[in-house]
Formats: C-alpha cells, structure tokens, sequence
C-alpha cells in the first residue's frame, strides 16, 4: 500500500513537473478544448508580484498547460452535462414542460427541441457600448469620404424572446445612429423561432448551410452585385450526423447534444488563397468534407475557414472591384460565395490581425495599399458592441 501511495504521488508530482515545463519552454498556444488562444505563463515584476496578477497568470497558465488538462476539462464538462440534460428532460416529461419555454441548462438555455440559445439582450444594457460603436463608424465614415461603405447586421437569439415574441431592437437602434444610406445597410432578421430554427443550428453559434446561403444572397442585393448567384449543386450533403457546435461543447461536452450537419457543394471559380500573409491551398475544407476524405471530425470552422487575421481570395479576374470584409466568425460561411463576384476579396478580424501579421491593423494604409474602394462591415451583436472590431482609434 505504501509503494503505491508513493508511485501515485510521484506521478502526481511529475504531471505537475512537466506542466510547468512545458508551461516555461514548450507552452501550447491555442486551447482547442475551448477554441481561445491558451494562457501563457507571465513574466513576474514587483508589481505583478505584490498585487497578485502574477500569481493569478501562473495558475491560469498551468490549467491549460498540464498535460490531460483538456481530457480533465471535457469529461468533467460531459458528466455534469450528463446529468443536468437527463434531469431536464425528466422533468420535461413529470411536469408537462413545453417546448415553447426556455429551460435553464449549464449557463445557457434549451428551448423547442433542444436548441443552445442566448439570453435575449435589451438595448438598454448594451446601449453604452452601442453608442461608442456608432460614434467611431460614424467618425470613420466621414474620415474616408472615397470609401463606399457597407454595414450588415445579423439578428439572432439574442434579438428575439422565443416565448413572447418580442423583438429587442437592436439592429434598429444601430442603424438609426449611423451616418450611413439606408441602402448600404441590411439586416438578417429573424422574426420568430420557426425562422430561427430553419436558419441555425441547435449546438452551435452560427447559421447553417441554408442560413448562410439566405445571407449570402442578400449580401449580393446589398452590395448590388449584377452577377448571378451561384446555386448549390444538387441537394444538401450529409456531413455528418454527429455534430456538436460550439454552444454544446461549451456547455455539454461531446456527445450530449447533437445534430446533423448538412453542406452545400458549389462550382467555385478557382481561386488563388493567402491566409495570415502565407499561400494556402484553400480557404476551410468544404470540398473535403463533401466528398468524405476529412481526416477529422467537421466544425464550423474547418468546414467553411477559420477566424483568421487575414484572409485574401483572388479569382485573377480584372473589372470586377475589390471588397474588404471585416468581420467576425458569421462571415466564414460567406467569403468563397461573396469572393466569386470580385477580383480580390479581402477579409480582416480585428481580434486577430495584429497577432497573425505581426503588426496593428492601420485601416486606411490597408485600403490604399490594395486598392480597396468597398467595405462591407457585417456581424451579429457581438460584433458592433466591441471596440476590438473598432476600424480606427
């Protein structure tokens, strides 16, 4: 027994060890579990030291960086959630809850058959933020008089009680702020959960195949592209049948939630591909998935393409224009389909752009640089709440 207790307390004692290794010389920079760039172990100064920050970053840096931290993560994540989502839908059954009630679960709410979703926000409690938001475009649109400018507004769980039918307000009280034509502005609207749920998917944050394809036309409206949209090959492809998005894993761990996940399959024009400054064979796997050669299980990400600094798409065209995107996850699912219509497209998140190239985003250098006279700012709420997506100081 004792031989034991001292072989388990050497191991303990060696995970430890080699987290703070690997913390020090070796660290992990992205958090997959969590999809977030990983905490990295600080550099103590005496400040840091004497008001408790560093103490703070180190512990922040060792849960991410020991070894199974992540496998420790989702199973605890995943038997919680177990548990929870049997007891709801027991007392679904006991107690006659409909599916027309949100139903509080892990931090978040199911509502209709098993759809993750928000919190609807009043104005009023990001008002503030908003305000700020519509000053700096407001600013910047008068600063670049030369730019047209675009502004895309996607409604979601967050813009819509599901129980009463309210809408929040939200994109009217941005729209109304800004200093820009009501025709270089759009909204995505969803007037109710049936139009929700024909739009989203029910584990994860972001629209799905057909709701993007719904977007990726009215963009066309909205930017007054006269080209003929491209049409989805045939029928809707089955992926996979097990997809978890972000919002499960978030708050159930693999396997609890699911959903199928659907693709379109498109005739895409070829395309030259630059992400983060390096030539790259293509932007997301699409066609991988599709013809069921992916080696790993699908994502909304690794489907359609990731948040990347910077993203640039060339058709090789000549005549056509040049489009800046700046945008947010939402906008993944749309930069091939908007591509195809232009000469070069070039797409920008903000969160990521510095850390990518290496340098601050300087957005009228940007436009001058490449010639760029369009920009299409599109996001959810999110987005136009947050100064990191701010254009210019």
């Amino acid at each position: 027994m004792k031989k034991i207790r001292i072989l388990f307390i050497t191991g303990v004692m060696l995970i430890l060890v080699g987290g703070l290794a690997r913390a020090l010389f070796l660290p992990e920079e992205i958090n997959t579990y969590e999809n977030r760039y990983a905490n990295q172990m600080p550099v103590p100064t005496v400040s840091t030291v004497l008001d408790g920050t560093f103490q703070d970053g180190v512990d922040a840096a060792l849960m991410d960086q020991l070894p199974l931290s992540e496998t420790m993560k989702r199973t605890y994540n995943q038997a919680t959630a177990s548990f929870l989502k049997g007891a709801i839908d027991l007392a679904r059954q006991t107690a006659g809850i409909a599916d027309d009630h949100y139903v509080e679960f892990n931090g978040l709410r199911l509502f209709g058959d098993d759809y993750v979703t928000y919190w609807p926000r009043a104005v009023w409690s990001v008002e503030k933020e908003l305000n700020a938001k519509i000053d700096s475009l407001n600013a910047t649109f008068a600063r670049h008089p030369d730019l047209t400018f675009y502004l895309y507004y996607i409604e979601k769980d967050t813009d819509l009680d599901f129980e009463t039918g309210e809408k929040t307000g939200l994109a009217d009280y941005l729209l109304d702020g800004l200093d820009l034509p009501r025709e270089n502005t759009g909204v995505y609207t969803i007037d109710s959960f049936q139009e929700f749920s024909h739009n989203f998917f029910k584990t994860d944050a972001h629209w799905h195949h057909g709701g993007s394809y719904r977007g990726y036309l009215q963009l066309l409206d909205l930017l007054g592209v006269s080209q003929e949209p491209l049409v989805p090959v045939g029928d809707p492809i089955l992926v996979s049948s097990q997809f978890s998005g972000k919002k499960a894993s978030t708050v159930a761990g693999e396997g609890i939630l699911v959903e199928p996940f659907y693709g379109y399959a498109y005739d895409f024009p070829a395309m030259a591909v630059t992400i983060g400054g390096q030539p790259a064979e293509d932007y997301g796997m699409q066609s991988v998935y599709l013809s069921g050669q992916a080696w790993e299980p699908v994502s909304y990400g690794s489907y359609y393409g990731g948040d990347n600094g910077e993203t640039i798409l060339s058709t090789g065209t000549t005549g056509r224009g040049k489009l800046l995107v700046v945008g947010e996850s939402f906008d993944n699912a749309v930069l091939k389909l908007l591509a195809s219509h232009y000469d070069t497209l070039y797409s920008v998140d903000l969160r990521y752009y510095e850390h990518s190239m290496g340098k601050p985003f300087d957005f009228e250098a940007y436009t001058r640089e490449h010639g760029i006279d369009q920009v299409l700012l599109m996001g959810n709420i999110d987005f136009f709440i947050q100064d990191t997506f701010d254009l210019e100081d």
